[in-house]
C-alpha cells in the first residue's frame, strides 16, 4: 500500500489558445474551416464571418470527411511547390517504444553515469534533469519514492515503452485541451480488443505503468481523472494509429500532432514535413498541388518495396495501400521490387493482392507470395548482419551473389549500395586518399546509380532528399580526388583543373539545396547539412587558392 501524500507538481503545459476574433476574449476553440483563427463559439464566428470568410478561404487546405477515409485534407486552392501549408505543434513527444536507454530530455543514448536525483532515470546531466523534473515519468514514481535501476545500456529497455503513453495520460491534468484533441483521434480500440496486441499492451504498458511506475498512487490522489486500463489501451491504440516516428541522429522519438494526423497516406506523397528543434512540424507543398487535390504524406518507408510497404501499413495502420506506385509492378520503371529467375524478371500478377503469385513471363516460373516473402525476409536478415559487421568486401560480395535473384535496383540491393557508397573513402584500407582509381570510379558509379533510382522514385525529392543529399555529398569526394591527382601529377593543367572543380562543387551545393529546410541539428538531415556547409566553405577556400572565380 502506498502512503497517501500531497501530489507533486506536474508541469502545466500551455494549451493552444488565442484571442477570439468576435469578442476579444482568450479561448481555445478555432474556426472549423481553416483551423487557424480563434473564436469562442458559433455566435462570435457568425458575427465576424463577413470579415473572416475571405481570410478563411485564403488558407491552403480544408478538412473533409468520408465513410472510406474518415477525416482528410484537400487543397482549398492551388498551392505552389515550396509553399507552407500549415505549422503543427506536437500534443505529446516521447522516446521510441523500442530503444536503448536514452536521456528523457534530449533523447541521446546514455550510459548511466548520471541519474535523475528524483527518479533514477539515466540522463545526460543536471541541465537535462532540470528539463524533466516536472515530467510525469519523474513525478509519478517520486510519489511512491521509487527509483529506477537500469543495468544494460546496450539493449532495448522495456521501461521506455510506457513513457509517451504516460505523458499522454497525464495531459488530462496538465493540458486538458491537448488531452481532448488527443483522445478524439482514431484508436481502432474495438479491432484491437482481444488480440495479441491488446495482451501485449496490458502486460508491457498498462501493468508497468500501474505497478512499476506507480500510477495507482495518482488514481488514489486524483479520482477525478481517468487512469483506467481501457483509457491506457485507447491511448496506445491512438499512438499506433497516428504517431509520427522521427529519426534522430542517434535514436528515434515518437510524437502525436493534431492537424498533420489528418493527412492521408500515399507512397507518392505531395507534401513534405520538416521538424524544428522542439519537433514542431512545418508542412510544405513538395510539388505544385491543384485545388481539390488530397494532401498526403507517407506513413511507411519510401525505400521499401511494395510488398514490405503494404504489409507494414496493414499491420500498423489497418489498411492496404492502393496508390499508383503500389499498383505498378515495376514501381515507375525502377524495378524496385523485382526479383529474378535466372536473370529474368518476376512480378506479382496483381500487385494490389497480397496473396498474388509472382510470375516470370519469359521462363514461366511461378512463386507464391508466401515463398517470395520468406526469401526476401531471409535476405533482409543477411543485410542486417552486413550493416552491423560487414566490410566493403563483404558488401561487394553480397551484391555479386544476389545479382541472379534480385534486380540491380531491388530495394535490398539499393540499401546495401547506399551503405557501400558511404563506406568507400571512410573505412580503414579504403580511405579516400588511399583508394585506387578503380575504387574511386566504383564510388562514383554507386553514387550515380543511386541518384538515378531515387530520382525515378521521387522526382520532386519529397521523401528521399536525405538519401539523394548523401549521395551528392559522397559523389564530390572521388570527383575531387581524381581531379587533384591529375593536376598534381601534371596530367591536368591548372586551367582545366579549375573547370574540373566545378563538378564536385555542384555536388556539395546540390546536397545543401536538398536539405535547405532542415534546421534541426538533432536529425540526420540537420547533421548532414552542417557537414556539407563546412565542406563547402573548405572547398571554396581551396578553389580560391587555385584561382577559381567564386
Amino acid at each position: 500500500f502506498y502512503k497517501r501524500r500531497k501530489m507533486a507538481v506536474l508541469e502545466e503545459l500551455p494549451d493552444d489558445c488565442g484571442t477570439c476574433r468576435g469578442c476579444g476574449k482568450i479561448c481555445t476553440t478555432k474556426c472549423t474551416g481553416c483551423k487557424e483563427v480563434y473564436f469562442c463559439n458559433k455566435v462570435c464566428m457568425r458575427k465576424n464571418w463577413k470579415i473572416h470568410r475571405p481570410e478563411c478561404k485564403s488558407f491552403a487546405y480544408k478538412i473533409c470527411n468520408s465513410a472510406e477515409l474518415g477525416n482528410y485534407m484537400v487543397a482549398s486552392r492551388d498551392i505552389k511547390a515550396g509553399e507552407t501549408i500549415f505549422v503543427d505543434n506536437p500534443l505529446v513527444v516521447g522516446p521510441s517504444s523500442v530503444t536503448v536507454p536514452v536521456c528523457l530530455a534530449c533523447y541521446t543514448p546514455v550510459d548511466g553515469s548520471y541519474k535523475c536525483p528524483k527518479s533514477g532515470w539515466p540522463l545526460c546531466g543536471p541541465l537535462c534533469a532540470k528539463k524533466v523534473e516536472h515530467n510525469p515519468e519523474v513525478i509519478v514514481p517520486a510519489q511512491c519514492e521509487a527509483s529506477f535501476e537500469i543495468e544494460d545500456f546496450e539493449s532495448p529497455c522495456y521501461l521506455y515503452e510506457s513513457i509517451i503513453v504516460l505523458r499522454a495520460l497525464l495531459l488530462q491534468k496538465s493540458a486538458p485541451q491537448k488531452y481532448k484533441a488527443l483522445m478524439s483521434m482514431q484508436s481502432h480500440i474495438e479491432e484491437r480488443r482481444g488480440t495479441p496486441i491488446w495482451d501485449h499492451v496490458q502486460e508491457r504498458i498498462v501493468d508497468v505503468m500501474k505497478k512499476t511506475f506507480g500510477i495507482m498512487v495518482f488514481e488514489a490522489l486524483c479520482p477525478e481523472y481517468d487512469f483506467s486500463d481501457e483509457t491506457i489501451q485507447k491511448i496506445q491504440g491512438i499512438m499506433d494509429t497516428n504517431k509520427k516516428e522521427i529519426r534522430l541522429a542517434y535514436s528515434d522519438v515518437e510524437a502525436l500532432y493534431p492537424t498533420s494526423c489528418l493527412m492521408e497516406h500515399s507512397c507518392m506523397p505531395n507534401c513534405k514535413m520538416n521538424y524544428s528543434k522542439n519537433f514542431k512540424i512545418t508542412v510544405t507543398a513538395g510539388r505544385n498541388i491543384r485545388e481539390g487535390e488530397h494532401l498526403s504524406i507517407m506513413y511507411t518507408h519510401a525505400l521499401w518495396g511494395t510488398m514490405a510497404r503494404r504489409d507494414h501499413l496493414n499491420i500498423s495502420k489497418k489498411f492496404w495501400c492502393a496508390c499508383k506506385r503500389c499498383a505498378d509492378p515495376t514501381e515507375f520503371g525502377t524495378n524496385f521490387s523485382t526479383i529474378l529467375d535466372d536473370g529474368h524478371p518476376m512480378f506479382p500478377e496483381d500487385p494490389l493482392n497480397a496473396d498474388s503469385d509472382w510470375v516470370c513471363k519469359e521462363t514461366g516460373k511461378r512463386k507464391t507470395a508466401y515463398d517470395v516473402k520468406i526469401e526476401l525476409s531471409a535476405i533482409g536478415k543477411e543485410i542486417e548482419l552486413l550493416m552491423e559487421k560487414g566490410s566493403i568486401d563483404d558488401m561487394e560480395e553480397f551484391i555479386e551473389s544476389k545479382a541472379k535473384v534480385l534486380h540491380k535496383n531491388h530495394y535490398h540491393m539499393v540499401t546495401v549500395k547506399h551503405q557501400l557508397l558511404q563506406m568507400y573513402g571512410r573505412t580503414e584500407g579504403y580511405l579516400i586518399q588511399d583508394m585506387s582509381e578503380e575504387q574511386l570510379e566504383r564510388k562514383i558509379q554507386l553514387c550515380k546509380e543511386n541518384l538515378e533510382v531515387l530520382k525515378m522514385l521521387d522526382p520532386n525529392m519529397i521523401r528521399l532528399e536525405i538519401y539523394a543529399a548523401a549521395s551528392q555529398y559522397e559523389l564530390h569526394l572521388p570527383l575531387l580526388q581524381i581531379a587533384k591527382r591529375k593536376w598534381e601529377t601534371g596530367k591536368l593543367s591548372t586551367e582545366d583543373f579549375r573547370v574540373a572543380l566545378e563538378e564536385p562543387y555542384k555536388c556539395v551545393t546540390s546536397a545543401i539545396d536538398l536539405l535547405s529546410k532542415e534546421l534541426n541539428e538533432m536529425l540526420p538531415e540537420g547533421q548532414l547539412m552542417l557537414q556539407a556547409k563546412d565542406t563547402l566553405a573548405q572547398l571554396e577556400g581551396f578553389m580560391k587558392t587555385v584561382g577559381c572565380q567564386m
